[in-house]
């Protein structure tokens, strides 16, 4: 990771994203057209499909655990769903800016299913799914 050449601008910047997520997950798209097109790019598609596969490698035993630790056990009957999410986001079609938000919370969020014990899996995965469809 690089070292932020203007840490202030930076911090500055992180913030504008947050409240631009916030309001983008409430259906206010059209007022951060920067932010909506940062998150549908072919960068952050790419991206999250790799942390994606990543999380599929680990939960089939193909891949040593990493730092995070995954509720493999719990994953592994969702399988399928894991696979059909990252295909998603390379499938090179058009996907929506909150199902890119919901998403990186499937990643990064520690209350997420990837990473707590919970029973509702296949709902979770597939309302993000649900979430990548865009609306015309």
């Amino acid at each position: 990771m690089a070292i932020a050449a203007n840490p202030r601008a930076w911090l500055t910047r992180r913030r504008e994203r947050r409240e631009a997520d916030y309001w983008i997950a409430h259906g206010f798209e059209s007022r951060y057209p920067w932010r909506v097109a940062e998150l549908i790019s072919e960068r952050e598609r790419k991206l999250c499909a790799r942390s994606l596969k990543g999380v599929i490698a680990e939960v089939r035993g193909t891949k040593l655990p990493g730092a995070t630790p995954l509720r493999t056990a719990q994953l592994r009957p969702h399988l399928a769903q894991l696979e059909s999410l990252e295909a998603r986001l390379r499938d090179g079609e058009p996907v929506a800016a909150v199902g890119m938000l919901a998403v990186n919370e499937l990643l990064t969020s520690p209350s997420s299913c990837l990473f707590t014990d919970v029973e509702s899996v296949e709902p979770q995965l597939r309302r993000v799914l649900v979430k990548l469809r865009v609306v015309a």
